[in-house]
């Protein structure tokens, strides 16, 4: 039976990248397939053929968290909450762990009642993750005056504090202290590039001391594979700025993915669900920490829980936790990386302090 099997295998030739050029120019009459299926999206060149390229070392594989119970390709389910009232953000925060998530993202407008606003949640078994626009210092301040005075002390709290700004409070282990949004561009090299901007010019021993603080909140746009990679490429590049700062790799940099709504009437009325869908899949299969997927209308509550659902779903159903990397190997994804990381690095490179 086997030997068979080998003939039937046996019976189709190697495909080579010459038989495909040939029979590319065939069918595009005589035009060149390099030339005419090459195209540029957001500043990245997209060409219609990848193989494997020996004069690159591969990228690093993506690393297995602490939270194995999360499977080994770790993210948690953050769903988004707007706090205009601790108690009412509360209850609403409650729910969501209740029924399915596993993290908050909680966007702060100068709210400080962390007493209220964390009540009976537990730290231990959830990602909190906070956005705060306005007022960071003080509200940094009170969220660690909570965390202290409430004795959390665990070996680990995942999570993030994203104020755009750097900080050297004393924040429980695993909690990265200083986020920063990743403002969109139409060059994801360049929004790779704008990152690090605020740390280019640290000597050695100050970026030590907040390397093992830094989160990025990371927004999803709707191509699947430049997402992917724009997250991989992120983190790439953190491995490279770490190696040439001279600091310890163990300094794990923490991704927030975050799937604004999204709607197109040629795509009603499950545009969204779609679109939260494919990025939900990028995001997690490039490699996030946390992700938050904002449903297309925040007061529908059937809306809510279909968006909060969709991390469970690929999660339990789909298996995508199972598995560290399963991108790792795909010529294309690893080419684009690189190809987003050398660009994001050369303009990164203008600013490292000599």
């Amino acid at each position: 039976m086997q030997e068979k099997s080998q003939e039937k295998f046996g019976a189709f030739k190697p495909a080579r990248l010459s038989d495909w050029e040939v029979a590319a120019q065939v069918e595009l009459k005589g035009a060149d397939p390099w030339e005419k299926l090459k195209h540029n999206v957001l500043g990245c060149t997209i060409l219609p053929f990848y193989t494997q390229t020996e004069d690159h070392p591969e990228p690093p594989l993506l690393h297995i968290p602490e939270k194995i119970f999360l499977g080994p390709r770790t993210w948690y389910n953050c769903p988004r909450v707007v706090v205009e009232s601790a108690k009412k953000s509360n209850g609403e925060a409650l729910e969501h762990l209740r029924n399915g998530a596993d993290g908050i993202f909680f966007e702060l407008d100068g709210e400080k009642d962390f007493q209220t606003l964390l009540k009976d949640i537990d730290e231990r078994y959830c990602s909190l993750n906070f956005l705060v626009k306005k007022n960071a210092q003080p509200i940094a301040e009170a969220l660690q005056h909570f965390l202290s005075e409430n004795k959390t002390t665990h070996s680990h709290l995942p999570g993030a504090f994203f104020g755009n700004r750097l900080f050297s409070n004393p924040f429980p282990a695993g909690f990265h202290c200083s986020g920063f949004q990743v403002v969109p561009n139409l060059s994801i090299a360049e929004e790779i590039a704008a990152c690090f901007v605020p740390f280019a010019g640290m000597e050695v021993a100050d970026f030590q001391r907040i390397a093992g603080q830094v989160a990025f909140s990371v927004a999803l746009g709707t191509d699947f594979f430049l997402s992917v990679a724009k997250i991989r490429a992120l983190r790439v590049v953190w491995h490279k700025f770490l190696t040439e700062k001279k600091i310890n790799e163990n300094s794990t940099l923490f991704i927030h993915a975050h799937s604004l709504p999204w709607t197109d009437e040629s795509f009603q009325p499950h545009g969204n669900i779609l679109k939260s869908t494919t990025s939900a899949m990028a995001a997690i299969l490039g490699g996030c920490d946390a992700l938050t997927l904002e449903p297309e209308e925040a007061n529908q509550s059937m809306m809510v829980r279909v968006a909060r659902n969709v991390s469970n779903i690929l999660r339990e159903e789909s298996y995508l936790s199972k598995v560290a990397d399963p991108l790792a190997g795909s010529y294309y994804i690893e080419t684009i990386t690189r190809q987003l990381g050398d660009a994001a690095w050369k303009s990164i490179a203008l600013h490292l302090r000599p």
